[in-house]
């Protein structure tokens, strides 16, 4: 499914199914992954979508691309991400699930990082949704996460402090020089 931005796209919150939804302008409207536990008391404006959310659904898409799922999914999460970063509430950092890394300071809005359990050392893949000084939103690419406490599940928002997130360019580049991750 490729969808592209358009100045008829409008974003509005449905009551019936408690979700933000954008309306693709073509008989289409996207439900976001979001419950409105999450979402900003602003989330349930209506409101077009905007020169800078087309902005930001380019960099999100161009990152996604480079990803290897469906593409479907490709666009769900564009959408989701771009949700996130304009809609969700703030978070506290819940990084105690992820060991410490050190490798990266402040990533980019819509890289693609990894994350390392810190309990069974498993790698997961995330995508930064919003980048902080310190800690950045990430919504969870891989299917499922298992945490100690809670499974995540494709989409879902967490606050991970930047000191945990791998950049996939310095896993890369360590496989290449043969060093371990």
């Amino acid at each position: 499914m490729k969808i592209k931005p358009d100045d008829q796209w409008q974003w509005y919150y449905d009551d019936t199914h408690e979700r933000i939804m954008l309306d693709l302008a073509n008989g289409m409207v996207f439900r976001s992954h979001f419950a409105p536990r999450l979402l900003a008391p602003y989330a349930r404006c209506h409101s077009p979508f905007s020169v800078d959310d087309a902005a930001l659904f380019v960099i999100f898409d161009e990152q996604i691309k480079k990803l290897n799922i469906p593409a479907q999914q490709c666009a769900e999460l564009t959408l989701n991400a771009l949700i996130a970063s304009r809609f969700l509430k703030p978070q506290m950092p819940k990084s105690w699930y992820f060991s410490l890394c050190c490798s990266m300071t402040k990533p980019a809005q819509g890289q693609i990082v990894d994350v390392v359990l810190d309990n069974t050392r498993q790698r997961s893949c995330f995508i930064v949704a919003e980048a902080g000084e310190n800690a950045s939103l990430c919504l969870l690419v891989d299917p499922e996460l298992q945490l100690n406490d809670r499974t995540m599940s494709f989409c879902d928002p967490i606050k991970i402090m930047n000191d945990r997130l791998l950049s996939r360019k310095s896993i890369q580049r360590s496989l290449l020089m043969g060093k371990a991750v």
